[in-house]
């Protein structure tokens, strides 16, 4: 199975050279280099780096740069300006920018004889894997100012996406940030100066309020020790979700969460079938397209899910992919893929599925704050209820001593 080399290299005049190349061994590495008239210094496989990721979209500060870079030389493109002017003209966000760097380093990579995906390679933390195969199968089948318009509008949609997902998360994330910092004035400023008022009547103080002392005290006088586990927590679940198998379950139980479960499948489907649909309209193989695609969805469930999808084509069974056990995977995509697979119509079939899925997105994501607010209001009711409890109780035990007294 093709796999991607990263290498380090000298050229005939001993400049450094540095590149990431596909092939199926290190010997095809190194044949490539000698017909570059290279000398190899380091040759190693590309280790894939796990990300995590809440919803499985890519997360990447140069998305919307990318956007723009991609409708820029689609425009060129299609104006009949060649490649190395288009590149010399473009320039996206700050001029120093390493966007912009990015860009004359791939001007000169193409200038020195390699094609478009192949310099995009060198920068592969700014453009994906899907994206520089899109552009390489364009350019091997003369059709690289449509791969660029489709590439162009997918990111978009996928944005978008992105945005409505995140604008639907605001509400409740707000809600919980507050209730967390009104937590923490509670028990570090106001718990401590009730105390002393109580305290000094000799008031018996009721079961809630001593509850909420207790809890100020170890707060207040274990401050560092709190600190210091919640920072070994965040070190520890980014050291789970670095490991594959650790990912996995962290993957898995966030699939499993009620509203936001559905959320995050129904999203990665939604980018699965509009990438899908970007590779297939350029040509590449759907066993190779999957392959790519498994490795290019950060929620390792639904990667997994991809990978048997790869398998069932590989073993001959496009043609009865609803017979396939899939634990996710959701039916309906999985019926219209093979609709797509026995009429022909696969393309069409990846662009309903993709349309379809986004709007289930949307439509969630816009009500999201309509399905959350009966759990956050009852979540705030019952905070709220147990604050009063706690400082208001106290207050009746006072009027009785102020009686008794």
């Amino acid at each position: 199975m093709p796999t991607q080399f990263k290498y380090r290299a000298l050229s005939a005049d001993g400049t450094p050279r540095r590149g990431v190349i596909t092939a199926e061994n290190t010997e095809q590495v190194v044949e490539y280099l000698a017909s570059q008239k290279f000398v190899p210094v380091k040759i190693s496989p590309v280790t894939k780096k796990l990300s995590f990721s809440f919803l499985g979209f890519f997360t990447r500060a140069d998305y919307e740069n990318l956007i723009v870079f991609t409708n820029n030389l689609a425009t060129m493109y299609r104006s009949g300006i060649p490649l190395l002017k288009a590149l010399s003209i473009i320039r996206v966000g700050p001029l120093t920018g390493r966007f912009n760097h990015a860009i004359q380093q791939i001007k000169y990579s193409v200038q020195s004889g390699k094609s478009l995906s192949e310099a995009m390679a060198e920068f592969d933390d700014i453009f994906s894997r899907v994206y520089r195969n899109s552009i390489a199968a364009g350019e091997e089948s003369g059709r690289l100012e449509d791969i660029l318009d489709e590439l162009s509008q997918m990111m978009e949609k996928e944005m978008e996406l992105s945005r409505q997902v995140r604008s639907g998360l605001r509400y409740p994330v707000i809600v919980l940030i507050v209730i967390a910092l009104a937590f923490v004035v509670l028990m570090t400023y106001v718990i401590p100066r009730f105390l002393q008022f109580y305290s000094s009547f000799g008031a018996e103080l009721p079961l809630p309020t001593k509850i909420f002392i207790a809890t100020s005290n170890f707060f207040t006088q274990y401050w560092a020790l709190v600190l210091a586990v919640l920072i070994a927590l965040a070190i520890g679940f980014k050291k789970l979700v670095s490991h594959e198998k650790g990912k996995l379950w962290v993957d898995r139980q966030l699939l499993k969460l009620p509203v936001f479960g559905s959320l995050i499948l129904k999203s990665n489907v939604a980018r699965f079938s509009m990438m899908f649909r970007i590779l297939f309209r350029a040509g590449l193989p759907i066993i190779q397209s999957l392959h790519i695609l498994a490795d290019s969805v950060n929620n390792s469930v639904v990667s997994g899910e991809i990978n048997k999808l790869e398998d069932a084509f590989r073993r001959g069974s496009d043609s009865d992919l609803m017979n396939e056990s899939f634990e996710h995977f959701p039916d309906l995509a999985k019926q219209m893929m093979a609709i797509g697979l026995e009429t022909g119509a696969l393309e069409r079939m990846l662009n309903e599925v993709g349309i379809f899925y986004s709007k289930e997105v949307q439509y969630t994501s816009r009500h999201l704050t309509a399905i959350l607010e009966p759990i956050l209001t009852m979540v705030v009711a019952v905070f709220v209820l147990i604050m009063a409890l706690a400082i208001f109780l106290p207050m009746w035990n006072l009027i009785k001593v102020f009686n008794a007294g």
